[in-house]
């Protein structure tokens, strides 16, 4: 006898509903992306691939343009960043007021965007992503993607953009160097 319970859908009501987000719900897995609201911090939600990934993020209203925007605030990890992680970073954004929030994320934005991160460097990340060990359901430690090498041999085949103009003045060095600050 089956006894467990599947909501059912509600309209568009049931969609945006809330509940009390728990890491257990964040490590659940799904057939589809899955959006789930915390009901204890109402801007925070936490967003649920059908890879295993929850992604935490922070909705809120920019006073400048008067638009909703959403702030990631990071990725699930049992060990490094919980829900209450999560929630807590969600709270010390919110009473920072809506103003100095919005200037948080366009400053982030900013940031990242002078750290000029090349294709090769996102390639690398990703690669160390997916090779990085995790415990299995079996209970051994193997790669988080067991195929990595060969996900690693196609992104590296991958053509890469064309070099920005500053970038072409540097030289070949462009690729494989930070840039100055």
């Amino acid at each position: 006898m089956d006894t467990s319970i599947v909501a059912a859908s509600a309209g568009k009501r049931g969609r945006k509903s809330s509940v009390i987000l728990t890491d257990r719900l964040c490590e659940k897995s799904v057939a589809k992306r899955l959006k789930l609201y915390d009901r204890k911090c109402p801007s925070l939600y936490v967003s649920t691939t059908t890879a295993g990934v929850a992604t935490f993020s922070f909705k809120f209203t920019d006073t400048q343009t008067g638009k909703q925007r959403t702030g990631w605030l990071g990725v699930y990890n049992p060990e490094t960043f919980t829900v209450d992680d999560a929630r807590n970073r969600a709270y010390g954004l919110r009473g920072r007021g809506a103003a100095a929030l919005a200037e948080t994320f366009r400053d982030r934005k900013v940031q990242q965007a002078k750290k000029g991160k090349t294709v090769d460097d996102i390639i690398e990340e990703r690669i160390d992503w997916m090779k990085t060990p995790v415990r299995k359901p079996d209970g051994e430690m193997r790669p988080r993607l067991e195929s990595w090498e060969n996900v690693a041999s196609h992104l590296r085949a991958l053509p890469r953009p064309p070099a920005r103009q500053k970038d072409r003045q540097r030289g070949h060095q462009a690729r494989h160097c930070d840039p100055v600050e």
